[in-house]
């Protein structure tokens, strides 16, 4: 459990976590896989979610899924400027709701640079990026006392 004058601290930060899907790369579960490949090969992304038409969170795709995908199922290079990506989009990052507790979000990050954000629907709202709770993390180590006292606590023995 995270001390609560440390998630207080951290909390301040709340609106500084959340990159909204407004400002990411996404992509739509119907585009093409060659348009995908193109997008991040040249962005230089390794892992952009993938959304439905009404905006419903479905997984992530990177050029690995894609093709992973290919390989699976013995396509060839034309072949695949056609297809659809939803097929290929994996489910396997976890997600956490836009309410989610700072503990929460702070145990799954440990093992994904990001965390898709979903309300109770299921409607994406950004991620939750690594990099953003390090900051904030490095803020509290920073600028903590700038805000609190800390005063060790005493053991009750003072032999020691």
């Amino acid at each position: 459990m995270i001390a609560k004058e440390f998630e207080d601290f951290l909390l301040t930060h709340l609106d500084n976590y959340l990159i909204p899907s407004d400002q990411l790369a996404i992509f739509i579960d119907s585009h093409k896989a060659n348009h995908v490949v193109l997008l991040l090969t040249s962005n230089g992304y390794s892992r952009v979610p993938v959304l439905t038409k009404d905006k419903h969170y479905l997984g992530t795709i990177s050029l690995t899924d894609i093709k992973r995908y290919q390989e699976e199922h013995n396509l060839q290079e034309w072949e695949m400027v056609n297809r659809d990506i939803r097929p290929m989009t994996s489910d396997v990052m976890e997600t956490v709701e836009d309410n989610a507790s700072l503990n929460e979000v702070m145990h799954k990050l440990v093992n994904n640079p990001f965390l898709p954000v979903v309300d109770s629907q299921g409607i994406f709202k950004g991620i939750i990026t690594r990099k953003s709770i390090l900051k904030a993390v490095n803020s509290l180590l920073h600028d903590f006392t700038h805000d609190y006292i800390i005063i060790p606590k005493t053991t009750g023995n003072s032999d020691h």
